[in-house]
């Protein structure tokens, strides 16, 4: 009986085998797979093998997809936009520990984190000092005051540098100034009746600019960016509408507008300012940084 048995097993896996190897030959090398898992079943559970196996190739047939892999090809081919700066961002940031982490390690690691906020230019690096500030650890404190005055005087400095510079009769001089007052804003080190001074001082210099060079690109830019974050949201969208209509075929001004509505998630006033900017502006004078958002903009319902 035992040896009738081991016939059958023995005839079984060959015709198995022999089917196996002459639907693989005619099949897509990428489908053989199937088979070949099917007839290793069939080679040790005969008859049930083939019956499971059947369901399984139906089963397959129907509801089988590349999908999956489809996707993953097009994410090894994906071109990575503004691949030079994220590798720039990647060096100056790599050696930064998160702040609230690095306040909960020991002395030295808490004292370097700080300190490197001095070399590495990162916008609003208030807020990370006010983790050393408000630290238990007095010498911590100490730390992050020290850094935190030496960042202020630095910035206060190169604005009082660039104020004894400015030439109203050349405009790059404004250009100067007004990057020394941005950077200050965006480093939120002030608090609020310092920042208030700042934004005056800062809007007297781009009052007498808009004197001087009315239309300039810079200098309107600069205006609907402070009037903003004075919280004149009319103002400041108004400035941007006025660089949209004296230059219409640059995108600055379309992009300022986009990230504004965009981060309070206004919907509604997006679609129109994408088509307008997909209109008037060629693709090349789009920031690659910029123009991967907005084809991604393109396909979500606004």
């Amino acid at each position: 009986m035992i040896f009738f048995v081991l016939l059958f097993f023995l005839i079984h896996a060959v015709i198995v085998f022999l089917v196996a190897k002459l639907i693989t030959a005619r099949m897509d090398p990428a489908q053989r797979g199937l088979v070949k898992w099917i007839a290793l079943i069939c080679y040790f559970v005969p008859l049930l093998g083939e019956l499971f196996g059947l369901v399984s190739w139906l089963i397959a047939r129907r509801y089988a997809s590349d999908k999956t892999l489809l996707d993953y090809d097009d994410y090894i081919e994906f071109d990575v936009v503004n691949l030079e700066g994220l590798q720039q961002q990647a060096a100056d940031n790599i050696d930064l520990v998160p702040m609230g982490e690095a306040m909960a390690m020991d002395a030295k690691e808490r004292k370097q984190s700080i300190v490197r906020l001095t070399t590495t230019s990162i916008a609003d690096s208030g807020k990370y000092l006010q983790f050393g500030l408000d630290h238990a650890d007095s010498e911590t404190v100490h730390y992050a005051a020290t850094v935190r005055n030496t960042l202020y005087d630095r910035y206060e400095a190169t604005i009082k540098s660039r104020e004894e510079q400015l030439n109203p009769g050349h405009v790059t001089t404004y250009y100067h100034l007004i990057d020394a007052f941005e950077a200050f804003i965006e480093s939120g080190l002030h608090d609020d009746s310092m920042q208030k001074r700042i934004f005056d001082r800062f809007g007297s210099y781009l009052q007498d600019m808009r004197i001087q060079y009315p239309t300039d690109a810079t200098c309107l830019k600069a205006c609907g960016k402070l009037a903003l974050a004075k919280g004149d949201v009319a103002d400041g969208l108004g400035y941007y509408e006025r660089l949209i209509m004296h230059y219409p075929e640059q995108a600055d001004g379309y992009l300022l507008a986009i990230e504004y509505h965009f981060t309070r998630g206004d919907w509604t006033k997006l679609a129109p300012l994408v088509t307008q900017l997909k209109t008037h502006v060629a693709p090349d004078d789009i920031p690659d940084d910029k123009r991967y958002i907005l084809d991604r903009l393109e396909g979500v319902e606004l």
